[in-house]
């Protein structure tokens, strides 16, 4: 079906055709509304007449358009003209990789630097679930400005043609559908378990990058054939050419990486598109370098074959005289004086935990808010030539910004949220002392704009996390939290860190314009925490971690066009505050450890149940005797680990991945969640094998417990595009069914609190505690008494009184608490010997009859540094 020039689809006007194929035709098209070009693709009249294919049509156009990820196809809308569908999309200006790879292969630097995208887009793609399916360089766009994009994701399952034993290998799509059983992908870049028909998931994709990659490396297509059956037959049995064969140069760690890629069986490919990622970057080199020079780090699994085993002799050579040429050049360097290392110089010295620090506009004098020695939270100052502190004596006071003319953005009566976030209200104050002026409540964090007279503010509002900037004006809402908002210095833009999970610092760098329209910039990251432009407004930079521990935060930098770099990496765990004008960098060094102590069933004194260094999320069985927990630290992975320990003081004992959130009534499993990508998986505490429950229309987990049965589960999730809401799920499968209403959700903390009885659910509306009935129409109850500061715990082993706790100050305490009458008790005081560095969030367990308990205690001491050179 054709359109002509100057129709209109709703508020576009056509301005021209762009090309056509076997998915449609593309047309140039004018938005009338927001005055700016775009694409559409207009889809097949048939595809409406297929109720069941449109239906999915729409639902992977509203996943994908939820990417919004710099190196994937930007989807605005989808709709319907004379019957036939249509996507509207970003306006590229390029040309197809294919173009690139018709002129034969791409240089390796420019090779990596595609492939560095393309996973980068796929990372972010398969966090949500969504899986590409029929990635080929057709759909790998290059565009003139740098970026690369992936195109059509989710358009694959639209289209299913029967495969022809003589069909050309050059057939396009061949598939509709996930069923086991359907061929589904583009001859020649189908991983093997898509040309036997095999149910696939995201490690397919990464198979098609692999092939992608090596066509890019070397010119030719990596599975070829007479026919499409001869081509499939190749994917399956045959092993693609080497490419040190075809070029010498290439890097050997580079080869390792594509045949990884290329394993026939998934789970001996990269199991994440972020791992690929990481092991691409690894070998970007520096403008100048030669590619036998680069930095290599190999990728996890063995050579493919003997033929590709280099000789140990000329190895052990090669990194002699690699070695030598390094020192050598450090030494030269040196002495030269070309490339003097930074500066770090210390700038406080007493024991507690730094929450933000800020140059003043003079670059001399720095503002910082700390709790030292257990104190509250205060406001200090201090001189760059000096390291003695001034306090402002603003008890639990937190400096958020200051402005070019002096003027400071500080948060009164805060409140603790998550990490280093706090809730309260927003004043100005004169950087030199004085009364503050209050000038908005329920804010979260802000920033000054480059001229002093704007303020960019987050803060939570119905139940949603949302950017204004100014203040008033929203720029971008989530449900999940917002950290660092910094305004650029044009002041167009405002960078931050975009996290999907309360309580959970893994996510995005991310950038807003004025006009609200938001790009990520990063892949996903852990331990996200610290955020600046540098003085230029040409890069974000910000601390976070690749993987492990936050021991091991370092100093990255990346480009609007989103470039990722390392700037600076040393054997103590970073965290940038701000950088001056002339390129100075406030950084904290800091260290995070955690503490178990316990009180097991019989005993009369705590025991110190302690394991390794970041351990968190701890849930205690019904009788005292055992706890689980996740750890974070190093090795632990992407989605954490879970142990099992006995409060016996019995070692502790790796059970598997995930976070845990309960074990079973039988005390046979532990109900845990993966979160990249997301899923509900079953460990078991003994022998067996864990099960991975079905997530059906749910993208997103948090939380959840069993029923006393111990045949369900009560989880927290939610559907794309949808708010957090309560779902049931059978053990035994089957999908799950949602029991609360959206904005619904078990507050700052992932804990789901069931009646013993199984009948009522502790939720959080707007704010507010309410007790939800699991079945039936009758109204949720309000929970009388709970104050902002308590968080549900569990529920009294009779279920007339609940347990309640307050973690966020010392000493911690347990409250019994008649959610009817509002009526408390003290149940449990706790106070650690030493309060300094005492960091939220805390926890604490405790028995249904309110006996035996495990707490746990976090905690985060840091110094201020100030350093140059850094670039």
């Amino acid at each position: 079906m054709g359109i002509t020039t100057g129709a209109r689809l709703d508020h576009y006007e056509i301005l021209a055709r762009i090309g056509a194929g076997g998915m449609g035709e593309v047309y140039r098209a004018r938005d009338a509304r927001l005055d700016r070009e775009v694409a559409i693709k207009v889809l097949p009249a048939d595809f409406a007449k297929d109720a069941d294919r449109l239906r999915r049509f729409e639902q992977e156009a509203r996943a994908t358009s939820a990417l919004n990820h710099p190196n994937i196809l930007t989807i605005y809308e989808f709709g319907t003209y004379e019957g036939s569908p249509y996507i509207v999309a970003e306006l590229l200006e390029g040309e197809e990789l294919r173009a690139h790879l018709n002129d034969g292969a791409i240089a390796p630097r420019n090779a990596i630097d595609f492939a560095q995208q393309i996973a980068s887009g796929l990372a972010a793609a398969h966090f949500k679930a969504i899986v590409h399916r029929d990635l080929k360089p057709e759909n790998i766009f290059i565009t003139t400005d740098g970026p690369v994009k992936i195109l059509d994701f989710g358009l694959a399952k639209l289209t299913q043609p029967q495969l022809a034993a003589g069909a050309s290998s050059e057939v396009p799509t061949q598939r509709v559908i996930t069923d086991p059983g359907t061929v589904m992908g583009t001859v020649g870049y189908m991983s093997p378990e898509q040309v036997r028909g095999q149910v696939t998931d995201h490690r397919s994709d990464i198979f098609s990058f692999g092939a992608i990659l090596h066509e890019m490396l070397t010119g030719r297509k990596t599975f070829t054939g007479e026919s499409s059956i001869e081509v499939m037959n190749a994917i399956l049995k045959e092993e693609p050419e080497e490419l040190s064969g075809t070029n010498s140069k290439i890097n050997p760690a580079l080869e390792r990486i594509v045949y990884r890629c290329l394993e026939k069986k998934p789970e001996r490919r990269f199991q994440t598109a972020s791992d690929l990622r990481f092991a691409l970057e690894s070998l970007s080199l520096p403008s100048g370098a030669s590619q036998t020079t680069a930095r290599v780090v190999s990728a996890p699994g063995g050579y493919r074959s003997l033929k590709r085993i280099r000789s140990p002799l000329l190895i052990g050579l090669s990194l002699a005289f690699l070695t030598l040429g390094v020192v050598a050049g450090i030494l030269i360097n040196r002495q030269l004086g070309k490339t003097p290392p930074p500066s770090y110089r210390q700038l406080t010295f007493r024991r507690g935990s730094i929450w933000k620090a800020r140059f003043a506009p003079d670059g001399h004098t720095i503002v910082y808010s700390a709790t030292w020695n257990g104190n509250p939270i205060d406001l200090f100052s201090l001189r760059t030539e000096s390291s003695e502190s001034r306090p402002f004596g603003m008890a639990n006071a937190d400096v958020l910004a200051v402005s070019s003319s002096g003027e400071m953005a500080v948060l009164l009566n805060r409140k603790q949220q998550t990490w280093f976030v706090g809730r309260g209200t927003l004043a100005r104050m004169p950087l030199l002392g004085g009364a503050p002026r209050e000038i908005l409540d329920d804010v979260q964090e802000a920033d000054w704009s480059p001229d002093g007279t704007e303020l960019a503010v987050v803060r939570y509002v119905a139940g949603k996390n949302q950017l204004e900037y100014p203040i008033g004006q929203v720029l971008y809402k989530t449900d999940g939290w917002i950290s660092h908002p910094r305004i650029s210095p044009r002041g167009d833009r405002v960078a931050f860190m975009d996290h999907q999970l309360l309580r959970d610092n893994r996510g995005w760098v991310s950038v807003v314009d004025r006009t609200g329209k938001k790009t990520v910039l990063s892949g996903e990251w852990s331990y996200e925490e610290g955020l600046a432009w540098s003085p230029a407004g040409d890069e974000v930079w910000f601390t976070a971690v690749k993987g492990g521990g936050s021991g091991s935060a370092a100093l990255y930098a990346v480009t609007l066009s989103g470039q990722e770099r390392l700037v600076a990496h040393v054997p103590i765990a970073l965290m940038l505050h701000d950088i001056s004008r002339d390129g100075r960098v406030l950084l904290t060094r800091f260290n995070w450890s955690t503490s178990f102590t316990g009180l097991p069933p019989g005993e009369t004194k705590e025991r110190d149940l302690s394991w390794l260094d970041e351990g968190m999320d701890i849930y205690l069985s019904a009788d005292g005797r055992s706890f689980v927990f996740s750890y974070a630290g190093e090795g632990a992975g992407i989605n954490y680990t879970t142990y099992l320990r006995k409060t016996d003081g019995s070692p502790a004992v790796p059970i598997g991945e995930g976070t845990p959130y309960g074990i079973s009534p039988n005390g046979k499993w532990v109900l845990s969640t993966l979160l990249t990508p997301s899923q509900i998986i079953l460990l078991p505490v003994g022998a067996g094998e864990a099960k991975r429950l079905d997530l059906g229309p749910i993208e997103q987990h948090a939380g959840g417990s069993w029923f006393p049965d111990g045949k369900r589960i009560v989880v927290q999730g939610r559907e794309p595009g949808r708010g957090w809401r309560y779902y049931i799920q059978e053990v035994d499968g089957g999908a799950p069914r949602p029991i609360t209403p959206e904005g619904t959700s078990s507050g700052a903390v992932y804990p789901i609190i069931l009646s013993p009885d199984g009948k009522f659910v502790v939720a959080y509306a707007e704010q507010k505690a309410f007790m939800y009935p699991v079945e039936g129409s009758e109204s949720p109850r309000p929970i009388l008494g709970l104050e902002p500061e308590d968080t549900v715990i569990r529920w009294s082993a009779d279920g007339r009184t609940l347990l309640v706790a307050r973690t966020e100050e010392l000493p911690m305490k347990v409250h019994r608490l008649d959610p009817v009458t509002g009526r408390k008790e003290l149940l449990k005081e706790i106070t650690p010997a030493d309060p300094a560095g005492i960091f939220w969030p805390n926890e604490i367990r405790i028995t249904p009859d309110g006996k035996w308990y495990v707490y746990k205690l976090q905690r985060f001491l840091s110094d201020l540094y100030l350093v140059e050179g850094l670039k």
